[in-house]
């Protein structure tokens, strides 16, 4: 009898202690229960394996779930979005820098002949270098160059050729001369002339030119001051070798005497 009595009174604190609990908070829930679970405390226990009164209870109680329910504010991405971990998708930032270099412009000539050469540089954009042969000339005389016909074939050198003047007669120049252009921009190269000049009046230049001494084109006649032959034009990189030839008209009517002028080999860069 005492020990049922034992047993009766145990139940009868268990459920004062259960009202406790649930009265513990007027107005509200204890914050340890949601509010669809808060009637089957005990069983929520028992399926976690804390049976009611087990000897072996530490008094914690813990859960963890999840779900749209459990959202107090609705509107945050919670479902699409990517973990911040460092193997998430890659990250990079990038930025492209142009880059641009300016080359400064290169021109040279040098011109060969005569028992001399001339030689000319031009370093960056507006510098014109202008030089004049030192030392040797070009020259027409019957002892040098000697005499040529309308063809250009030689009909003799001394002071004392004789030929028939009714034929077109002529008087070379002392030499081919050899001019070389380089510039690593497109250029042009050009030659300047006019007559040859004195008291007693004038005397027409002609010229031909080839990229060979054994290789001449047409003839060229500076008849006029400033007159302008274009020899070539060439890409920038690229060499030019042109050889230049010259005479002058020789006849009855050409008074005798010294006769002056010049030539211009000119390089230019487009």
């Amino acid at each position: 009898m005492k020990k049922l009595n034992l047993i009766l009174g145990t139940v009868v604190l268990l459920t004062l202690a259960l009202a406790t609990i649930a009265t513990g908070y007027p107005g509200e829930l204890s914050p340890e229960f949601p509010v669809d679970d808060y009637n089957n405390a005990i069983d929520f226990w028992d399926r976690l394996g804390y049976t009611t009164g087990n000897a072996f209870d530490d008094g914690k109680v813990t859960w963890n779930k999840t779900g749209d329910r459990y959202v107090n504010i609705d509107w945050f991405n919670r479902t699409d979005y990517v973990f911040d971990d460092k193997h998430a998708d890659g990250q990079s930032v990038e930025m492209t820098l142009t880059a641009r270099a300016f080359i400064p412009c290169y021109l040279e000539m040098k011109v060969t002949g005569n028992q001399g050469q001339t030689g000319l540089k031009s370093y960056g954009p507006g510098i014109s270098t202008n030089a004049s042969s030192s030392g040797y000339l070009l020259v027409f005389d019957n002892e040098i160059g000697g005499f040529v016909d309308e063809k250009w074939h030689m009909l003799g050198h001394n002071p004392h050729t004789e030929f028939d003047f009714e034929d077109e007669v002529f008087i070379q120049g002392c030499d081919v001369f050899k001019v070389e252009v380089y510039a690593n921009d497109d250029y042009k190269y050009e030659v300047e002339a006019g007559p040859l000049t004195s008291e007693k009046g004038s005397l027409p230049l002609h010229m031909r030119s080839g990229y060979s001494m054994q290789r001449f084109g047409g003839t060229f006649v500076f008849d006029e001051d400033g007159k302008i032959f274009e020899v070539a034009q060439q890409d920038a990189c690229e060499e030019l070798t042109v050889y230049h030839q010259f005479r002058v008209p020789y006849s009855r009517n050409i008074a005798q005497g010294s006769y002056d002028g010049k030539v211009v080999f000119r390089a230019y860069t487009l």
